[in-house]
């Protein structure tokens, strides 16, 4: 398992400069964003998974503005790109560095155009679940590397909220960038196969999200649809449906309390014949610079050849952020996978740097 990924998009943050009296906006905008970590496993049924993995994360999202309504966006991600050897402790070891992001975006008005290597629309929870490893089950379905186009087109206030509607055209990286510098984690390739994996671009998601809803403060949602067809080797195109809710309230004396909900269908999972059904629930509390989470996910795959499998993932996990935005936070969870269960600890340090 590992710590809850950040966010992977550039935050615009002007930037200034005096001269002549005059403020001049950079066409620059970017955040960095930097994690220690140490997962330790001290028990399991399976003792191959009993090992303590030190680690690091640097994430660098930029975004450069080419014109008023164009920009570039490049985003690289420095992590340990391998898994752990089984019952081998790890420290620092296997860091790749890899281009997750890089490309093109035009706004014409309403309408958001991008084009290049980006993360398709297809549920949320893999972002935005409270907890160290509140969204580890849901990160299995993230549409993340993919090339082709994006629009996202703002709908404006309707009555279920502030809509917009997004439809991507993509296929699964197999450039270069889908390797990665120091430690390889392998370019993919077309004989790898999967779904999705087509050279070509005939996979989709829809999505739909609404926010700002007048009737009920603090409400978020988010609907999505997705077909990916089977690469060489796979026998079905997967199809896919997710649902989530985010509820944020405002307690008073500082405190705030966020409620994330979300479920997410699979059928012909990566091209074959198994059916996979997620639902993930997670509560984040904070109250000035103290915070605490609590996450549970289930993932239950029919199998195509016959029975079924049921994981799940419990953890519970707290901290302090400094006025300085630097936060330590500690945690606890239990993964149950393949019918062995597993107790792990850690704690996180981040921060984040916006320039």
């Amino acid at each position: 398992m590992r710590g809850t990924s950040l966010a992977a998009t550039a935050f615009a943050l002007g930037l200034t400069a005096s001269a002549a009296s005059a403020e001049i906006a950079s066409p620059w905008e970017g955040e960095l964003g930097l994690e220690f970590g140490i997962d330790s496993t001290f028990r399991s049924d399976d003792p191959d998974a009993e090992l303590t993995d030190v680690f690091g994360t640097a994430e660098l999202a930029l975004r450069l503005r080419l014109t008023k309504g164009a920009a570039l966006n490049f985003g690289a991600t420095a992590e340990s790109v391998l898994d752990p050897r089984p019952g081998k402790d790890r420290t620092f070891g296997d860091i790749g560095l890899y281009i997750d992001t890089l490309n093109v975006e035009v706004e014409a008005g309403p309408v958001t155009l991008t084009a290049g290597k980006f993360a398709a629309g297809f549920g949320t929870a893999w972002d935005t679940m409270p907890g160290i490893w509140g969204s580890d089950l849901a990160e299995d379905y993230e549409l993340a590397e993919q090339l082709g186009f994006g629009l996202a087109w703002d709908l404006g206030e309707t009555p279920v909220g502030a809509l917009t509607f997004g439809v991507n055209l993509f296929t699964a990286d197999t450039s270069a960038l889908s390797d990665s510098a120091f430690t390889k984690r392998g370019r993919l390739t077309r004989a790898d196969g999967g779904a999705g994996n087509t050279g070509k671009l005939n996979n989709v998601s829809l999505t739909l999200d609404g926010a700002d809803i007048a009737a009920a403060p603090g409400l978020s949602w988010h609907l999505g649809y997705r077909e990916l067809k089977p690469g060489l080797g796979d026998s079905a195109t997967e199809r896919g449906m997710v649902f989530g809710l985010a509820q944020a309230l405002d307690l008073g004396n500082g405190t705030e309390l966020t409620v994330v909900g979300e479920v997410a269908r699979l059928r012909n999972v990566g091209g074959g014949d198994d059916r996979a059904d997620y639902a993930t629930l997670g509560i984040g509390f904070a109250r000035g610079p103290w915070h605490g989470e609590i996450a549970a996910s289930t993932r239950k795959t029919r199998l195509g050849a016959g029975g079924s499998e049921r994981d799940s993932l419990v953890q519970i996990s707290g901290g302090y952020t400094w006025e300085n935005g630097i936060d330590l936070s500690l945690g606890y969870a239990r993964l149950s996978e393949a019918g062995a269960k597993s107790d792990t600890i850690g704690p996180r340090l981040t921060r984040s740097f916006s320039f």
